[in-house]
């Protein structure tokens, strides 16, 4: 504890506020997201089978011309075998219908070409494919026009036989049996499809719906029932133990809950409370009332010492009759707001410790260092139960068996739009516990069986001025309670 000038401090004055939650809905069922999990794991699937489609039908159409080539090859050689390379019209027509060509040639740079044809008349125009030379998005556009049929009636195929590289064979071949087996193809690969999308969609749904959709389910159950019925200790969700980020959502979400419920449970005795302190406002300010009027006979004795006592007494009665009635109007919702004015702060200070008899202790020593002109913007009769409520807390504080007296001095100091007031005490200091909950009711007592009360009064006070009450330091050599209280501007 020290007494040196109080350094500036920024703090926010204003608390957050919590906007109302927007009322719960129940997902229907068509919009459930099992069955969005199921549809788009459909989809997914049959899409990745369509990228696997497109090259399966692209080698599906060489396969097809591949073994047209090798067959081509075979008739050639047939060809070959005969005299003079010389076949009937009969066996030639045989020949390429077991190719399925129209046209069958062969080039050689070591013979001559052979060709078979079934002399008929060709289309000039007729699409062409070079297995020998082909790109593979060619290839697959290709293999899409001609399962659409978007292809001319013939079409040229070069290529070589396996066992033979260096023979170039040239077949002419129908386009329509490509078309029908092209189509034939997809068929097979669509129900395939369906059949492998169905399986796989199923073993997805039911394992996502297990590990994430059935946990989300619960989830959402227990925040619709905690929302509707938050006094039910059976609306809390029950943790499961999992280890991943849907266990961590259950155990924050119990806490939460377990936390909200003790709130709103404190809220509930807070305002039994409330109707309490009314009642009993109402009947102590009929009796401070006629401790007044007593008060006010005895400001009549001729007892010098009764008449320099008198006032104080009755500033005493009158500020707790005030109380009382103030008391009354917060357990209405009325209370008053602050009304600032121009505030000795010295005098305000001495008038609280004449009334708490600090001037007359021997225990504890004294020291309002307070400028004696300085001035703040409050109002009287808040500041007043403000300071009572810290300097109660601070005396409080001194150790009982202390060997030599402890102390209790006021500091303050203009700062820019602001007024900085310390209270600090020679006490023991705050417990952990005591840090943790300081400004909340009934749970943040400076002290041992507090209730807190006195400091969150303080707090709420301050912050209806516009200013804040904080915690400045505390330990072994005691504790500092700081006020910044804002002014108005003086320009």
């Amino acid at each position: 504890m020290d007494d040196t000038t109080l350094p500036p401090s920024t703090l926010s004055t204003q608390p957050a506020t919590t906007a109302a939650a927007p009322p719960a809905h129940v997902a229907a069922p068509g919009g459930s997201l099992s069955r969005r999990l199921l549809l788009l794991t459909v989809i997914f699937v049959m899409l990745a089978e369509v990228m696997i489609y497109l090259p399966s039908a692209s080698r599906f159409r060489m396969e097809y011309f591949q073994a047209r080539i090798e067959l081509a090859n075979l008739a050639i050689l047939a060809l070959v075998a005969a005299p003079d390379a010389m076949v009937s019209e009969e066996l030639e027509d045989d020949l390429l219908r077991g190719v399925g060509a129209r046209v069958v040639a062969q080039r050689h740079a070591d013979s001559r070409a052979l060709i078979l044809t079934d002399r008929q008349p060709l289309s000039a125009a007729m699409d062409s494919f070079n297995l020998n030379d082909w790109h593979w998005w060619t290839a697959i556009m290709d293999a899409v026009a001609t399962v659409s049929g978007n292809v001319q009636p013939f079409i040229r195929v070069i290529g070589s036989p396996p066992n033979n590289p260096d023979n170039v064979i040239e077949v002419v071949l129908p386009t329509a049996p490509l078309v029908q087996e092209a189509r034939a193809f997809s068929v097979r690969i669509f129900w395939l499809s369906l059949v492998i999308s169905g399986f796989t969609a199923s073993l997805v749904y039911l394992s996502l719906r297990w590990l994430l959709v059935r946990p989300m389910q619960r989830l959402t159950r227990s925040i619709v029932g905690f929302r509707a019925a938050p006094e039910d200790v059976r609306q809390i969700i029950t943790v499961s133990g999992r280890s991943d980020e849907l266990g961590l959502a259950e155990r924050e979400l119990r806490s939460m809950q377990h936390d909200l419920r003790q709130a709103l449970t404190q809220r509930g005795r807070l305002a039994q409370l409330g109707v309490a302190v009314s009642k009993i406002s109402h009947d102590l300010r009929n009796m401070l009332a006629s401790a007044q009027l007593v008060s006010d006979r005895l400001a009549a004795s001729d007892d010098p010492t009764v008449r320099q006592t008198v006032p104080r007494l009755v500033d005493s009665l009158d500020r707790a009759i005030a109380l009382c009635a103030q008391t009354l109007r917060y357990g209405k919702a009325e209370e008053r707001p602050p009304q600032p004015e121009p505030v000795a702060l010295y005098r305000l200070i001495e008038d609280v410790a004449a009334a708490m008899a600090l001037h007359d202790r021997n225990d504890i020593a004294w020291k309002n260092r307070v400028p004696p002109g300085l001035l703040v913007h409050a109002d009287p009769d808040q500041l007043y139960r403000v300071m009572m409520n810290l300097l109660r807390n601070a005396v409080q504080a001194m150790p009982p068996t202390a060997s030599t007296g402890g102390e209790i001095r006021i500091n303050a100091a203009e700062l820019e739009n602001q007024v900085a007031i310390e209270i600090a005490d020679t006490g023991t200091g705050l417990s952990e516990a005591a840090r943790l909950h300081l400004f909340e009711p009934f749970r943040g007592g400076a002290r041992e069986g507090g209730t807190g009360l006195g400091l969150a009064i303080a707090r709420e006070l301050i912050r209806g001025h516009g200013g804040e009450l904080e915690l400045a330091r505390t330990g072994p050599l005691g504790t500092t309670f700081r006020i910044l209280l804002a002014q108005p501007d003086k320009n």
